[in-house]
């Protein structure tokens, strides 16, 4: 149920006595407070919550003063409990927590402003019964809203561990990849430099010594180098320098003149 500032002090005035001034500021106040705790609601970030809570904080510490001094034991109360609650919402980090606490603030504002009418009424009875009515309805309102944030967090919980089992994965395949990639490498490296002797021995046998690299590249890849590409990417990288010396090799020997 919404109420504004204007409906509350409005009810306020048709029944408070002329000698009831702090009663009187105790229930703007309260409306502050009940106002600030609704708006802190519909936030959807924990800093905008925070900051409203802050401001129904303000406005019901000047509640319990003030129903100190009314003596509407009630009201003082509820407002002592709203603090209560304030409280642990601003000492809290998560977003569902904070606003949970807020939400308990709100219905204590709304006790107050139920109580200060109480205190102010010509017919208390009737309108405790009438409130509280609201107080029930708003009691089950907030237990459903607790059950579906429940619900809403078992599943994020759950979405939650399916990320990280999924992440988890992912590391042991990558970590697994990255073993086979410096294995391939230790012994492609072996391979490749056996071969570039065994290329150059023979050439120099015949008599047609190479002077340039048979790569025009190093063969030598870094760890790191390893961490940014795919097992398929190394292997081809390895394959590529083996056909690059043997190509180099058969051009070497069509042009130098070991036939003459």
């Amino acid at each position: 149920m919404t109420y504004t500032i204007t409906i509350f002090i409005s009810f306020f005035l048709s029944f408070i006595p002329d000698n009831s001034s702090e009663c009187h500021l105790a229930y703007q106040d309260a409306t502050y407070g009940f106002q600030h705790a609704e708006t802190a609601m519909e936030a959807n970030n924990i800093e905008h919550l925070k900051q409203f809570a802050k401001r129904s904080k303000i406005a019901i510490e000047k509640v319990l003063i003030s129903t100190e001094k009314c003596g509407c034991i009630e009201a003082n109360n509820a407002s002592y409990k709203a603090l209560e609650n304030l409280n642990k919402a601003l000492q809290k980090e998560k977003f569902e927590t904070t606003r949970l606490f807020v939400n308990r603030a709100k219905m204590n504002a709304h006790s107050i402003i139920i109580a200060l009418d109480i205190c102010s009424a010509e017919n208390p009875e009737f309108i405790f019964l009438e409130n509280e009515d609201n107080l029930i309805e708003q009691e089950q309102l907030l237990l459903e809203q607790q059950k579906r944030l429940m619900e809403r967090q078992k599943k994020l919980e759950a979405q939650m561990k399916r990320q990280k089992k999924l992440k988890e994965e992912l590391r042991i395949q990558k970590e697994t990849m990255l073993l086979e990639q410096k294995m391939i490498k230790a012994d492609a490296e072996v391979s490749l430099q056996q071969l570039e002797s065994v290329i150059l021995s023979f050439m120099k046998t015949i008599g047609c010594e190479e002077t340039k690299s048979l790569t025009e590249e190093p063969f030598e890849r870094t760890f790191l180098d390893l961490e940014s590409e795919s097992l398929q990417a190394t292997k081809f990288f390895y394959v590529t320098k083996a056909r690059e010396m043997a190509n180099n090799l058969l051009n070497a020997l069509d042009d130098c003149d070991w036939q003459k």
